[in-house]
């Protein structure tokens, strides 16, 4: 089978996501779209921090999908991992704003991935230490943070062959051949 064919039955596999009148009568926003693009092109090393009020305007898109990033050329040794690893799996990061559910959300969220390394990123001693934005109508000088922010778990991950397998067979594609599902 073609890396073609391979997209298209991707593609209509989850058709159903886009379809669901039943997903649009309980949300009349989710017809909306509302997608968050983030683009930085450069050669010299970007601090994350960059990104965060791009972020921020996209985390609530209006239409109850949430949002997300695409990075590429993550440094490994920030990152602490293996270039390998950062090369192979997949990054997740999940801000917990409860702790307690982090155990919960790894057994069942997490379900269908082979984690391959997980860990809480480092964070300052202090949070209030992090200058917030600038507040009040002159937005003068920026104060520290308000509130602490939820820990954020690091997951780096592969889909685990059997629910690949699976996600295969229900969707007639008959090739798992070098993970193209997973890999298109």
């Amino acid at each position: 089978m073609n890396r073609g064919t391979i997209a298209q039955r991707l593609l209509d596999s989850r058709s159903h996501l886009i379809n669901d009148e039943e997903w649009s009568a309980r949300s009349p926003d989710a017809a909306e779209g509302g997608c968050g693009v983030l683009g930085l092109a450069c050669n010299l090393p970007v601090a994350g921090r960059h990104v965060v009020e791009a972020a921020a305007q996209m985390h609530n898109r209006g239409n109850g999908k949430g949002g997300g990033i695409a990075a590429a050329g993550l440094d490994p040794v920030q990152m602490d991992i293996s270039p390998e690893t950062l090369r192979d799996a997949y990054l997740i990061q999940i801000a917990y704003l409860d702790p307690k559910a982090r155990r919960e959300v790894e057994q069942t969220r997490l379900a269908p991935f082979d984690l391959l390394q997980g860990y809480r990123v480092p964070t300052l001693d202090d949070w209030r230490d992090v200058p917030g934005p600038a507040l009040g109508p002159s937005k003068g000088e920026a104060e520290g943070l308000e509130m602490r922010p939820p820990d954020v778990w690091r997951y780096f991950a592969r889909v685990k062959p059997d629910v690949l397998a699976r996600f295969a067979e229900t969707h007639g594609l008959d090739t798992l051949q070098d993970r193209a599902i997973e890999d298109p």
